[in-house]
Formats: C-alpha cells, structure tokens, sequence
C-alpha cells in the first residue's frame, strides 16, 4: 500500500507563506485576550510600571525566540522542542519537552474559547443592546456547551489543512490589531485631554522602566508577562508546512515578538493613562471583566469593537494552541516517542487529523472537568501553564547552545546569539520557574484560594502532570524502545554555514 492509503505520507509543504506563518504566531499569543487577562494583575503589582513590565518580559522571549530561529534552520522539523532537544540532550530531555508543549494545549484550549465565547455574547449584547446576551456571557451553563462546539469547529478546520486556517486567521488578526489601535489611540487621547471618567494619569516616559515598581514587582510581574507573549513558536511548529521551512518560520516568530511588544507596551500605556494605577488595582481580581468595563468607559457605543476584539483573539488562539501541541504529537509518534497512530496523516487534506482530534478531546474532557469542579479550578490549572511554558521555553534555550557547541567560537554573532542568548533566557526563565514554585507553594496565591495538599492549586496541577508524563515515558518505554535508541548529536557543518539544506531523516531515528 502507498503512504497516502496508509496515512503516512507527509505534510502538506509550501501550504503557507511568511506573512501566513507571521500571522499564525501573533495569533497563537492571543494578543487581546492575553492583555484582556494580565494588564489588572501587572499593574496592580507595578503601578503606573506596567508598560516598562511588559517591555522586561519581552527579553527572555526574545533570547528563546533567537534559540527557536538557529534550531529551527538546522532541524526544521515540526516537532520543534522535542526534535531539538533530543537531538542534543537525548530522549529523556526531549520526550519531556514535547510532552509539556502537548499539556499546554490541552490545559488552555477550552478556556480561550470559553473566553471566546464570554465575549463574544458581550460583544453581540452591546451592538445590538441586549441586556440578555450580556447575561448570558455570564452564565455557565450557556458558555460551556458553546464552547465546546467552537474547540470541535476549530479542530475541524485545523484539519481541513493549514492554508485554510491561515485564511481565517489573517481576517482574525486584522480584527485584533486595529480594534487594539483604535482602543489604545481613543484613551491616550481622552487621558490627555483630562475626559476620562476614571482617574485618568499622563503618561510619561518613565513609566517604561521595570525596575521602578521593586524588586518584588518585577518578579511576579514577569510571570505574567511571559503568558502573555506565549505561543509566539507555534510558526515553528508548521515549518514543514511552510514555504523554506528552515528559514521562513524562525523568522516569523522572530518578528512576531517584535509586533508584540510594540502592541502590549502601546495598550499597557493607553488604560493606565486612562484608568489610573488605583482603579485597576482595584479591580485586578475581575480579570477579563477589566477590559468589558474599560471598553464600555473609552468607546462607549463602539464598545462592542473591542469586545469582538477579545473574542476573536480567543477563538484564533483556541484554533492556533492546538497547532503546536498536534504537530507535536505527530513528530513524537514518527520517531516511535509514542504510538504510531498518533501520527497518522489525512490522506486528503495532508494534517495530522488523529493527533489534532486527540489534542481537541482530551481539552475538552479537561475544560469540563475543571470546571465541573469550579470556575476558580479551571483559573487555577491556568495558572499551571506558567510552570510548564518556563520549563520547556528554557530547555530549548540550553538545547541551543548544547547543539551549536562546536560553533559558538565561529564568531562574535554566533558566541551572542546561538550561545550567551539563548542560555541568559533559559536561566531568566529557570528563575521564573522557582520564583512561580514559590509561589503557588502559598494556597493563598491561587484564585480558589484552598489548599491541595498543603499548598496551591496550581502547583499541584503542574508537579501532577508532569508526574503524568513520567509514567507514560516510562510505560511506553518499556513496550517500545526505538526511541531511546536515539543519542546527542550535532549538526551538519554544511546545514550550519548554508551550504546546504538540512534534511530531515526519513526514520527519524539516530543511533
């Protein structure tokens, strides 16, 4: 039988360009709904610093952005952390890796569309000025089955083949990013001409500058920064789908986290001119409701602009977090990391179909569980998300420096961008990783505020799945040892200095 009767064959390549994969990794990051969640937290920790947080948080993504863009050149392999990793730790490192990005889209998927779908009935509500639809954003009962039919409706379009997602999402991100100017302009303005109904502040130049607010500040704040600027490598994860895959992805990811940065540090500056420090202090604990509550205050009738904003961000994201976490899956299951039919591919419309539908069913039963629980339970395992993100961000970071090792002496650029770089931002992050152990280690630090076995929520979620994920390597480990056949390697000088394309193993085994 043929690849394409088996579902064997390979992704669809050259399915998307650079301005699609450029697209894809700012809509991974969820840009409205991520500040939707961050900005009362970030400034009722830094004040009026908020902006200069956000700029800070944008340094050890930019140190593992530059890790992703070299990695990406010599392995443009769909698998990304996982593939990198082991082939320059080994596979323990590397099974390890790929599972923390497989959890992250599970943990998050069904709440961004719950997100989706909380705005979107907020948004519906103020264009059309039903008290009922807004009501509704606010009901359980009403979220929860709609937000299960969008996680199915986006998978399905993620399998349908990623052109056809690209096209979504470049209509998505247009909706985003000119509602977010809009939004940003309108307060700025009114800040400055002092008609703001809130305490309005005028922004000042000072307010870029993270250290302003302490040390403590700085801390804690950079955990929500690094959340918000997450998802930027899903343009990575589709290098096999992309137009020069070793190249176009990496670059993407690079410029992606630029546009964000200009975006959070633009918005960040807009409410605190407009809300003031005290009143989103205030009103930290309501998290996305902060943004309902300022779009209604700084556009007033065209509030629902920005409303649809947000949903949008959180239905693109809820398509575009299933991304890393499918291919993923399919590069694991192609170097027998895990079953075999864990990669299969649409004989069709050349996606991962199995792995993308399974990504899809186990968020949803998670979503519904969590909730089930409680409303702060599901909060909570979002919070777990920063454990997982830190640690398999930093292990990409040392896997850089680790792979390029018998190159970093080349020059000054390759000592600084492919060594120190990446290796300052997987240690930035390594210190996160403690200071959020830390943490979540206080029950009072979690949105339920209850204790699970003596200590947070959240940190109990992380060390659970993790612990998860030890048992299934070594379960299947034990029924199937092709993979841990592999060792480190390096990379071919040739595919280093461009003179020649990488090529990826057929096998996918190393030995």
């Amino acid at each position: 039988m043929t690849d394409t009767q088996t579902g064997n064959g390979e992704l669809r390549a050259g399915a998307i360009g650079f301005v699609d994969a450029l697209v894809i990794g700012l809509a991974s990051t969820s840009p409205a709904y991520s500040l939707a969640a961050i900005i009362g937290a970030v400034t009722a920790l830094a004040g009026v610093h908020a902006p200069g947080i956000l700029l800070a948080s944008f340094v050890p993504m930019a140190l593992i952005a530059a890790a992703f863009l070299y990695l990406n050149r010599v392995d443009p392999d769909c698998g990304t952390t996982f593939s990198w990793v082991t082939r320059a730790m080994g596979p323990w490192f590397g099974w390890l890796g790929g599972w923390a990005i497989m959890m992250t889209g599970v943990l998050i998927v069904g709440s961004l569309a719950d997100v989706g779908v909380r705005f979107g009935l907020y948004g519906l509500g103020e264009l059309v000025r039903s008290d009922a639809l807004v009501s509704a954003g606010d009901e359980a009962w009403v979220r929860m089955p709609l937000a299960v039919v969008l996680v199915l409706a986006m998978t399905w379009i993620c399998v349908l083949g990623t052109d056809v997602s690209a096209r979504l999402q470049n209509v998505l991100i247009l909706v985003q990013v000119v509602s977010l100017l809009v939004f940003a302009v309108v307060a700025i303005v009114r800040a400055v001409g002092g008609d703001s109904p809130l305490d309005e502040v005028t922004p000042a130049v000072g307010w870029l500058d993270p250290f302003g607010a302490g040390g403590a500040a700085l801390s804690s704040g950079l955990l929500l920064g690094v959340f918000a600027y997450w998802g930027w490598e899903s343009a990575v994860n589709l290098s096999e789908e992309t137009t020069d895959g070793d190249r176009t992805p990496g670059r993407a990811a690079m410029l992606s986290t630029v546009i964000l940065l200009g975006t959070y540090v633009s918005v960040a500056v807009a409410v605190v001119a407009f809300a003031g420090t005290q009143w989103l202090a205030d009103n930290a604990g309501e998290e996305e409701a902060v943004f309902y509550t300022l779009a209604t205050e700084v556009l007033g009738g065209w509030s629902w602009v920005l409303l649809l904003s947000v949903s949008t961000a959180a239905i693109a994201s809820t398509q575009t977090t299933i991304i890393p976490a499918s291919r993923t899956g399919l590069s694991m299951a192609r170097r027998a990391a895990i079953p075999a039919r864990l990669g299969h591919i649409h004989p069709r419309h050349r996606t991962p179909d199995v792995s993308t539908w399974t990504v899809a069913a186990i968020a949803i039963v998670w979503y519904v569980g969590m909730y089930l629980v409680s409303e702060n339970a599901l909060f909570d395992s979002l919070t777990a998300l920063a454990l997982l993100i830190a640690f398999y961000y930093a292990l990409t970071g040392v896997a850089c420096a680790v792979y390029y090792r018998k190159h970093l002496t080349e020059s000054v650029r390759s000592l600084l961008l492919i060594g120190v770089g990446p290796v300052v931002g997987a240690l930035m992050l390594a210190w996160l990783l403690v200071l959020a152990v830390r943490d979540q280690s206080d029950p009072a630090n979690s949105y339920s505020g209850q204790a699970w076995f003596g200590v947070g929520p959240p940190l109990v979620i992380g060390i659970a799945i993790f612990l998860v994920g030890v048992v299934c390597m070594l379960v299947w480990r034990a029924q199937d040892r092709r993979y841990w056949a592999e060792r480190p390697s390096l990379p071919d000088p040739d595919v280093v200095h461009g003179l020649k394309s990488p090529r990826p193993d057929p096998d996918g085994l190393e030995g």
